[in-house]
């Protein structure tokens, strides 16, 4: 959430604790009375706004709110504006406070476990939030909710095999994000089976991947290391080349693995079909391979020349730069690589996070299969 200036702020929790006071008098539905008639708190809580001074404010507004059973309502938005600005422990004290109320309403109890529980996951208290969203997920109004962010809280645990589960129970009250999330999550545990070496295991997984999405690379190229590791080469190759038929973005990672399993004999008739085929695709799909050619250092191969021409000329930078290097390829793409050692290769196209690395499941936003490849480079 963009950054609030404190006025502005200030002025957002006023005019909630101003609907407080229209509730607890009754404004609306006759004249209101004159501020002078007002308990002195509110006008004193106010102050403490304006002033910028939060927590005396919240302690005033806490006391006031534990006097009035009609203020519940304020007491979630108030706890909700404080966590979205990220003053998790100014949220959590005032659900906490709800909840210590005797004689709160069930729905309004359940109500404010669900919003300490969200409290928790934004202040990283993974453990706490499990217990009270497992809690509150048996109640069938909020049940979505709850079951949604624990599976959440397994993502962000590596807990694989409960995300599924928390997964196929919001399946059952069609309450689930899309069938390509389950299929990630089946590509995690298949990939931790095969790291204790438990290749059927991982074999039934891929193939339960395969049937909630088709086609999923992911699944492709689990499958690829699965021949690798039986030795058989051929099948490891058509895998992997599927894996990038279907998913370009991961030629920049996956090239140099590709080309080692072919071997140096049958490189260039690897490099000439795939410049081939991608520049009967697309120019994006051929600059992907370009890139991607140049961080292997391939810059220099004969069959990639063509379509490495074609690149720099099409794009302003980097024509400029073939310009001033009167068309030295070989050069200028080692300068290129030396840059993309560097450069931040890959870019979420949710939220925009970059890095060197490539991820299926986005370590800012969380979402999954946002990767895409991407090269910022700044050319001297």
């Amino acid at each position: 959430m963009p950054d609030v200036s404190p006025l502005i702020w200030a002025l957002v929790l006023a005019a909630l604790v101003l609907g407080i006071v229209a509730g607890h008098f009754g404004w609306g539905k006759r004249w209101p009375r004159p501020f002078g008639k007002l308990h002195p708190d509110y006008l004193t809580g106010l102050d403490y706004l304006v002033t910028e001074q939060p927590d005396r404010a919240l302690d005033m507004f806490l006391k006031l709110m534990d006097a009035n059973a009609d203020t519940i309502e304020t007491h979630f938005a108030l706890g909700s504006l404080y966590r979205r600005r990220g003053e998790v422990e100014r949220a959590i004290r005032i659900h906490q406070n709800l909840l210590a109320r005797a004689a709160l309403a069930p729905e309004h109890r359940e109500q404010a476990l669900l919003a300490l529980a969200q409290d928790y996951l934004r202040a990283g208290l993974l453990d706490r939030a499990e217990g009270l969203l497992q809690q509150v997920s048996e109640v069938p109004r909020l049940r979505a909710s709850a079951l949604d962010a624990l599976r959440g809280v397994y993502e962000r645990q590596h807990e694989w095999q409960q995300a599924l589960e928390t997964y196929r129970q919001l399946a059952r009250i069609k309450a689930a994000p899309p069938r390509l999330v389950a299929a990630h999550y089946l590509c995690e545990i298949a990939a931790v089976a095969m790291e204790r070496g438990d290749i059927g295991a991982a074999r039934n997984l891929l193939r339960q991947a395969r049937h909630e999405i088709t086609p999923f690379p992911r699944a492709a190229l689990l499958r690829s290391q699965i021949a690798e590791r039986e030795g058989k080469p051929e099948l490891a190759v058509r895998l992997l080349r599927g894996a990038l038929r279907e998913s370009p973005k991961l030629l920049q990672s996956e090239l140099p693995h590709l080309l080692d399993l072919v071997g140096p004999e049958r490189r260039d008739a690897l490099l000439a079909e795939l410049a081939a085929q991608a520049q009967a695709r697309d120019s994006g799909e051929l600059k992907r391979l370009v890139f991607a050619a140049i961080s292997a250092d391939l810059g220099g191969a004969a069959p990639l020349r063509a379509a490495i021409e074609a690149v720099f000329v099409q794009d302003e930078t980097l024509n400029a730069v073939w310009q001033a290097g009167r068309g030295q390829i070989e050069g200028i793409a080692k300068e290129i690589g030396a840059l993309l050692a560097h450069a931040e290769r890959y870019r979420c196209s949710e939220c925009g996070f970059a890095g060197h690395s490539f991820y299926w499941h986005c370590p800012a936003c969380k979402s999954w299969d946002s990767f895409e490849s991407y090269a910022m480079v700044k050319l001297r």
